[in-house]
């Protein structure tokens, strides 16, 4: 396997219950949302995190004294099957001595060329964010 593969394994537990294993790490996924995030909450939270990962790490290396970042990552799905996500907007909440015009750029950056995840998922995918900044 080459090392732009990446691979992970999902073990049947029960019901609509996984547990994922990757790089001897395990998470759990659960369609039903009673032990654990669903399949497609996981998708969120996987753009929320690398988009925020492109931020932290855009923001440090511009100098920013960075001292926290809570991303919330919200989607609309289509009604009918395939139930695939129309939108997504994601809220960056910037904590720290952070130039608004930088934060915006970062969070444009991610999006426009860093987010591989973001970039996995359809073309058509209309996407909105906002930064905003917290002393």
């Amino acid at each position: 396997m080459s090392k732009n593969t990446l691979e992970v394994e999902l073990e049947w537990e029960e019901g609509f219950r996984f547990t994922v294993s990757s790089g001897g790490r395990t998470a759990v996924i659960d369609g039903k949302r009673d032990a654990s995030p669903a399949p497609t909450d996981m998708l969120l939270a996987a753009v929320g995190a690398c988009a925020g990962i492109d931020m932290v790490d855009i923001l440090e290396k511009g100098r920013q004294e960075l001292r926290g970042l809570t991303v919330t990552v919200s989607g609309t799905r289509r009604p009918d099957p395939p139930r695939f996500f129309e939108s997504i907007h994601a809220r960056f909440v910037v904590r720290g001595d952070v130039s608004e015009s930088k934060a915006s750029r970062a969070a444009d950056l991610s999006f426009e060329k860093y987010c591989s995840v973001y970039h996995t998922l359809r073309k058509d995918l209309e996407t909105t964010w906002e930064v905003v900044l917290e002393p």
